[in-house]
């Protein structure tokens, strides 16, 4: 089993060990298990090792189903954090919660684990520090329409956060995640978004970004022409055009597929001879919990593939049947296939 995967939180425990059955001993351990099965190292002895913890005494399986309904809770209370009323017609009437309150709620719920929660999110369910000045976000599997300013329209992607700027400007920072940006004609100044160590400015056009917190930033081109700018570098973006720059430099402009790379605004995911282990990757984007493939070398096939967002269940269907491997599916959204 993988060591000093919890940091602060512990390693999931021993269980060779009779130990008495301490509730907050066994919660630190259920949320050690929860950590490691998320971490992408997972194995399938690791899966077996968590029933055979769970099957020793009732308690376990207790601690770790609590653990697994906390993580739950939050990711809806992380959705409803701090949503401003946005005019236009995404907007809601979903009461404001706090910064202070989320926070506040958040460590009550997992003190022993709360710095480590803080800045890296168990399977995403709750905003990293970094994120929380964010105006906007969207939780697992939401999309949301909105207009950010006159002329300008944003479609926020699953798992995104969005800061506006003060005032009547257009300026819009991409903190995480993916969007797509429509400024239309009548606009009469152009729009800028900000993403990681560069931005894209764009007066007619329409053109998504996509930052997945780290350094990397990938920017393709719709309709109109857009520019990206970084420090003394600057490149024009033609439709159906993507570059990919970081804290480096810009990258190649290359040629892309617009239906296969915004297909998600239709509410499909589709694939064309992509690795498993990135369509698995992309698909744990929109749901809560995580898939698991604890096969390498199944993680390297190509597969052609589509998949409705609103009906991600089939994907593990797809893979039991195509790939003829077990999927097990473990609480808290967790499965492992391979």
């Amino acid at each position: 089993m993988s060591q000093d995967v919890m940091g602060n939180v512990g390693n999931p425990p021993d269980n060779r060990q009779s130990q008495p059955a301490d509730p907050e001993r066994l919660q630190r351990e259920a949320m050690a298990w929860l950590s490691l099965l998320s971490s992408g190292t997972a194995t399938r002895a690791d899966g077996e090792a968590l029933k055979e913890w769970c099957r020793q005494d009732p308690s376990h399986a207790r601690a770790y189903a609590r653990a697994a309904r906390v993580w739950d809770r939050l990711a809806e209370v992380a959705a409803q954090a701090e949503r401003p009323l946005v005019a236009g017609p995404a907007a809601t009437s979903t009461p404001v919660l706090a910064r202070r309150a989320f926070l506040t709620g958040a460590v009550a719920a997992s003190a022993a684990c709360a710095t480590y929660v803080a800045i890296h999110p168990p399977l995403g369910l709750w905003p990293s520090l970094a994120e929380l000045r964010a105006d906007i976000r969207t939780a697992p599997g939401e999309r949301r329409r909105l207009d950010v300013a006159e002329g300008v329209s944003v479609d926020l992607n699953t798992r995104s956060s969005l800061a506006l700027a003060a005032g009547s400007d257009a300026g819009i920072e991409l903190i995480r995640g993916e969007a797509i940006v429509a400024t239309v004609p009548k606009a009469d100044r152009s729009c800028t978004v900000v993403a990681g160590a560069g931005r894209i400015v764009a007066a007619r056009a329409k053109f998504d970004v996509r930052h997945d917190g780290d350094d990397r930033v990938a920017v393709i081109c719709l309709d109109g022409r857009v520019k990206v700018e970084h420090e003394r570098q600057t490149v024009v973006l033609e439709p159906n055009q993507r570059v990919i720059y970081d804290r480096f430099g810009i990258g190649e402009t290359e040629r892309v597929d617009p239906v296969t790379a915004v297909a998600w605004q239709e509410g499909r995911l589709v694939f064309r001879k992509a690795p498993l282990s990135d369509v698995i990757s992309e698909v744990n984007r929109y749901r809560s919990g995580r898939i698991i493939l604890v096969n390498r070398h199944l993680g390297e096939r190509l597969i052609d593939a589509s998949f409705q967002l609103n009906r991600l269940e089939n994907v593990l269907v797809y893979l039991e049947q195509a790939f003829a491997v077990a999927v097990r599916q473990l609480p808290g959204g967790l499965v492992l296939v391979g």
